[in-house]
């Protein structure tokens, strides 16, 4: 029986793509932030992603990777290292206090151009009982001195043809796993006709779903030159809105 959900709670979702064996694999161990979890997960992985359990736009995402004895922590291109754990931790509560987060095993991305990047891939359907359909696949690759890979924060958009030029890459099992992730979540939401797929690739290929987003920006999609992309996006928007099943 799927799970019934609402709003943008991360962790819910990822309870919920969990249930699908076939992408359970391609999802990084997600955990709600406490110090008990953030001890656990970095005892685990060394490096670990905290983010706002209902955030957007790649605001608030701490990348936290443990050297040594000591702590570093990225935000943006703001860099801390903390000499120990108490003081990390410290620092961690202070700027989660207001909202809650998760706690996200960190992926080792492959890089272009020595930079992080990630894919965004637009899934759609017309109608409840329709089925999805992949419209539309880019390539965000990070600003400089940044982690995060949005395009709010500095990030490169790059089209797929322009991005296997310099990386080779499995479309095709990309476009899958966004697909899965896209029907696996849309039984717990089913009224939703869209949603923006994020898959980051490791350096031996494998992918990860970070995550699911139910309003997501096209920005991207606009600003690339070849505008079929944006097009097939908004006509399948535009039959979405005439449908109220």
């Amino acid at each position: 029986m799927p799970m019934r959900l609402r709003g943008r709670n991360k962790y819910k979702m990822y309870l919920a793509l969990k249930q699908n064996k076939y992408i359970k694999s391609a999802l990084p161990y997600t955990m709600m932030w406490s110090e008990k979890n953030f001890v656990r997960m970095l005892r685990r992985y060394k490096s670990v992603v905290i983010k706002p359990n209902n955030g957007q736009q790649g605001q608030k995402i701490y990348f936290v990777k443990k050297v040594g004895a000591k702590y570093a922590v990225n935000i943006n291109q703001k860099h801390k290292v903390f000499n120990n754990r108490k003081r990390a931790i410290n620092y961690l509560n202070r700027v989660t206090s207001k909202r809650k987060f998760i706690i996200q095993q960190q992926v080792d991305l492959a890089r272009i151009d020595g930079k992080r990047f990630d894919f965004r891939i637009i899934v759609q359907r017309k109608k409840r009982n329709h089925p999805w359909v992949v419209n539309g696949v880019i390539v965000r690759r990070a600003g400089k001195g940044y982690m995060v890979t949005n395009r709010r924060r500095h990030g490169v958009v790059m089209s797929v043809e322009e991005a296997r030029k310099k990386l080779n890459f499995n479309e095709k099992e990309i476009r899958k796993v966004a697909y899965l992730a896209a029907k696996t979540l849309g039984r717990s939401f089913p009224n939703q006709k869209i949603f923006g797929v994020d898959i980051g690739m490791n350096k031996n290929g494998s992918l990860y779903i970070f995550e699911l987003n139910r309003w997501p920006l096209l920005e991207g999609f606009r600003s690339l030159k070849n505008k079929s992309q944006i097009k097939r996006i908004l006509s399948y928007k535009k039959m979405a809105r005439k449908s109220r099943n």
